[in-house]
């Protein structure tokens, strides 16, 4: 189904009846990463957008328009909510999925039930992260996206989800649907992000942290510091997993996130 963000067309699908919960996938996939562990959430109603410049929601690149921005993102989803008529719901998210979470928290708390962070990091990208976002946006701009989605299909995968399952490499190969000035987009968005560190001392509703031990991205040691930071959150560490962790072990994953649901928010 489409809603609209000011021009931009945006697609999201749903499932199920009840409570209702968003899933943000990750980068440069779409929503259907959550397919496999959406089994799991049965008595939710499930709201999975594709995020702008992603699968089949515009970039919305209008002269004129603000860049891409998790700000940008997160005022979509607030979008999304007005459309389906929504005051607040519970939010999952990973990799930039958590990192939009974060700014939706600043923007509109009040639409927030709690949250759930997959693999997103709460500190900013590094002058080296930021300095290797240039070179792949070059790269990108001079040669297309087949290289940047092969290298990212493997090494998004932890080692161990990919030794049990070659084929998944492929199958996230095959969920990169995306143009090129849509991944430049978003990686100039991604390395301009800000500093979450702060706003998650500020959050005061229910979160479950769940971080992949082989995720390269965002490491145990940058995804542990926040349950300390939040009053009765939740951490846990697949060790086996990797940035993915949620596509890698979707049956884990999502019993993880589904006893969560239900203590916090069924």
């Amino acid at each position: 189904m489409i809603y609209r963000s000011g021009d931009t067309e945006l697609f999201y699908a749903t499932s199920g009846d009840g409570p209702e919960v968003v899933l943000l996938h990750p980068t440069p996939v779409t929503h259907s990463f959550w397919t496999p562990l959406a089994s799991s959430l049965a008595g939710y109603r499930l709201i999975l957008p594709d995020l702008r410049g992603h699968g089949r929601s515009q970039l919305g690149d209008k002269p004129g328009q603000a860049p891409l921005s998790m700000g940008v993102l997160a005022e979509d989803l607030q979008r999304l909510l007005d459309t389906l008529e929504i005051e607040k719901a519970f939010f999952c998210g990973c990799s930039i999925g958590g990192y939009v979470l974060y700014e939706l928290w600043r923007q509109a708390s009040d639409r927030v039930a709690g949250m759930a962070i997959f693999c997103s990091k709460p500190q900013p990208d590094s002058p080296a992260n930021r300095a290797k976002r240039r070179e792949t946006i070059a790269e990108i701009q001079a040669h297309g996206t087949d290289t940047f989605f092969d290298t990212m299909s493997q090494s998004l995968v932890g080692a161990s989800a990919r030794q049990r399952d070659p084929a998944l490499s492929g199958t996230v190969r095959e969920m990169m649907r995306m143009e090129p000035d849509a991944v430049t987009a978003v990686q100039r968005a991604l390395g301009e992000r800000p500093d979450s560190l702060p706003t998650a001392r500020t959050i005061r509703v229910p979160l479950l942290v769940v971080a992949g031990g082989e995720d390269v991205s965002s490491m145990p040691a940058e995804m542990e510091v926040l349950a300390p930071l939040v009053r009765g959150a939740e951490y846990h560490l697949i060790g086996d997993g990797g940035h993915y962790v949620a596509l890698e072990q979707p049956e884990r994953a999502g019993a993880m996130l589904r006893t969560f649901l239900d203590r916090n928010y069924g």
